[in-house]
């Protein structure tokens, strides 16, 4: 093996292994820890009629904990917490008020939004369903025309301590998957640079990606079913967990699908590039 040939499949190699951080750990920054990608994959959350009723079901209970009711009035306001609580997700605003709460529950627990002092002191991994006991309040209001005050956050726990630090590391991390994406590029074309045969270099890395799909696949089924095992702290908890991680899954496996058909393209390419040089080759070749 020539100094050339060695150098180009150090590059594909090494442009392999940075690839196969740099990709999840992308999708990790740009759909768990940016704000606006979190909101888009847990918004559809809101639609899942089950977890729709217990999170409705937990609101209320919140609401009915933080206000103390006349006598004469406490069979009325029954009535309009158990329609609250059977019909909430009917309400036309209840999408704006599920994407309240996901924004803030984000916020609170990648720390960018300035915690209250019950944020503050959990260590654990909170869903804040403020907008949704505030929903209940106005909806509550309307029915009986009387306004009551409500906590300014109401947190469900999601998890132990152990689950939050993981999060704060993800948060710490992921951002920088750009330094192993650039490090990925500048190895693939140091390789392509120094390659006598640069179409060999397209085909590695082809059979290098699809191999880094079928990786990337079995890595989201073990991390998926190691975070489906850790123990919830309640109903609404576990379903958010099991349907965020659903979401999760749909969403990356479009990242490992898009890699895929990548590679694969680079691989046809250098195929057909390494059959069009051979000929070449073989017609120059002294007869």
């Amino acid at each position: 093996m020539t100094l050339r040939s060695f150098v180009s499949a150090l590059g594909v190699i090494l442009a392999l292994l940075l690839t196969a951080v740099a990709v999840p750990t992308a999708w990790v920054d740009q759909n768990i820890v940016k704000e606006e990608g979190f909101v888009r994959m847990a918004g559809a959350l809101g639609n899942d009629p089950e977890f729709q009723s217990k999170l409705a079901a937990a609101a209320v209970g919140t609401f009915e904990s933080s206000v103390d009711l006349p006598g004469p009035i406490q069979s009325l306001a029954a009535d309009a917490l158990r329609s609250a609580a059977s019909g909430m997700q009917s309400w036309s605003d209840y999408p704006r008020a599920w994407e309240e709460t996901v924004r803030n529950s984000h916020r609170l627990n990648f720390g960018a939004a300035n915690q209250s002092e019950e944020a503050a002191t959990t260590s654990a991994l909170v869903l804040d369903i403020s907008p949704m006991v505030r929903l209940i309040r106005d909806h509550f209001a309307e029915a009986t025309r009387i306004r009551i005050d409500v906590p300014a956050e109401s947190l469900v726990s999601l998890g132990e301590p152990s689950h939050r630090q993981l999060v704060e590391r993800v948060a710490a991390f992921a951002p920088l998957w750009w330094v192993a994406a650039l490090g990925a590029l500048i190895s693939l074309l140091l390789a392509l640079v120094v390659a006598r045969r640069r179409s060999l270099v397209l085909v590695f890395v082809g059979l290098g990606g699809l191999a880094l799909a079928a990786l990337w696949t079995a890595g989201a089924d073990l991390a998926g079913g190691v975070v489906g095992n850790l123990s919830s702290a309640n109903g609404v908890a576990e379903l958010f967990k099991q349907e965020f991680l659903t979401a999760a899954k749909t969403s990356f496996g479009q990242w490992i699908l898009i890699a895929a058909v990548t590679s694969g393209a680079l691989f046809v390419a250098g195929v057909i590039g390494s059959f069009v040089s051979g000929r070449r080759r073989s017609r120059s070749a002294p007869g």
